[in-house]
């Protein structure tokens, strides 16, 4: 019995002496493409092509579209776990606003307010005002 074990034993320590290097050695994958987020602009600008604009004039309204992309990116992050609001219909939102070259303030009572209405429609209930009320005191 001890035989089995001393001899099955230094298979496997060979086997992982000899394969082990080669094992270590593998390429990994870094990220798989469709993890990789979108940055803000090209969503917006995404969106616009969508609606018929071609890519340079996108491009150039959605760099327009917000003041910092970077903290728009975070509040919109914001926006959809607060508020339960799919982030593409907020990035359909601002590249809408875009359209008439008007900048969306993340930060602003009114534009965050007049957003929602949009999104949301005509009845507002008191749980979005509450939850845009907590949205902006973080913010």
């Amino acid at each position: 019995m001890k035989n089995r074990i001393l001899f099955i034993g230094s298979i496997i320590f060979a086997s992982h002496v000899v394969f082990g290097e080669t094992l270590v050695a593998l390429p990994q994958p870094a990220q798989i493409v469709s993890q990789i987020p979108i940055p803000f602009e090209q969503e917006i600008a995404a969106e616009l092509v969508s609606r018929g604009l071609e890519n340079q004039a996108a491009k150039e309204l959605a760099q327009n579209s917000v003041e910092d992309v970077y903290t728009a990116t975070l509040l919109t992050h914001m926006i959809t776990t607060k508020l339960d609001i799919a982030r593409t219909k907020v990035h359909a939102y601002i590249a809408s606003q875009s359209l008439f070259q008007k900048r969306v303030d993340l930060r602003a009572h009114d534009d965050v307010v007049a957003m929602v209405h949009k999104i949301k429609g005509l009845s507002m209930q008191k749980e979005d005002l509450k939850a845009i009320e907590e949205y902006i005191a973080i913010v």
